[in-house]
């Protein structure tokens, strides 16, 4: 038999079943933490890091970093969380290339770097790449993104979306080209026949 609950009765057991929600709710917030945080598996940290890449005794690249966070599990990789800057070397070990990027992951199961925010890449033509997101694949020598990029050479700025090359960004192409830019050459200029002044 049921009896009707008074009014301050039916107020305690809501206040009891709201607190009870509530430490319930802060459990599981605490073990998503904590599950977070094991699947991240951070297992080394490393500030103002240089670190050179060599394969058959030689030198392919330099990288430089302000922090290196290094995580394990099953997909282990190295984050760049404050930035990082790359020199490749050709196989005299001279620096014939360089990026530099605001933030960077490289997975270490396949070889395959993403740099992210500001990227930047020279060649040794002195070309510059800018654009927002770059991969760059150790297995097959390549740099992609499908992003928009901005070239620019000596003698013109190139824009468009997408851009595959080698690693040493000499051989490149642009996937879908928007725009190009003519740049003046000082070398040109002198050039020029001049005008007469009267």
């Amino acid at each position: 038999m049921f009896t009707r609950l008074k009014k301050s009765e039916v107020h305690f057991l809501l206040c009891m079943v709201v607190t009870l929600c509530l430490a319930s709710c802060e459990n599981n917030m605490n073990t998503v933490s904590r599950i977070t945080l094991q699947d991240k598996n951070l297992q080394d940290v490393e500030d103002n890091a240089s670190i050179f890449y060599n394969d058959s005794a030689k030198t392919k690249f330099h990288v430089t970093a302000p922090r290196i966070e290094v995580y394990g599990g099953n997909d282990p990789y190295y984050l760049f969380s404050k930035g990082i800057s790359i020199d490749f070397f050709d196989d005299s070990s001279n620096v014939n290339g360089h990026l530099d990027a605001e933030y960077a992951i490289r997975h270490l199961n396949n070889n395959l770097m993403e740099a992210d925010n500001n990227v930047r890449v020279i060649n040794r033509k002195g070309e510059k790449l800018n654009t927002e997101q770059l991969f760059y694949d150790e297995n097959r020598h390549k740099i992609y993104t499908d992003k928009f990029v901005t070239i620019k050479t000596a003698r013109e700025i190139l824009y468009g979306n997408g851009l595959v090359s080698n690693q040493d960004f000499t051989q490149y192409k642009i996937t879908n080209l928007s725009g190009t830019i003519q740049v003046d050459n000082p070398e040109d200029k002198d050039k020029k026949p001049k005008e007469n002044k009267k």
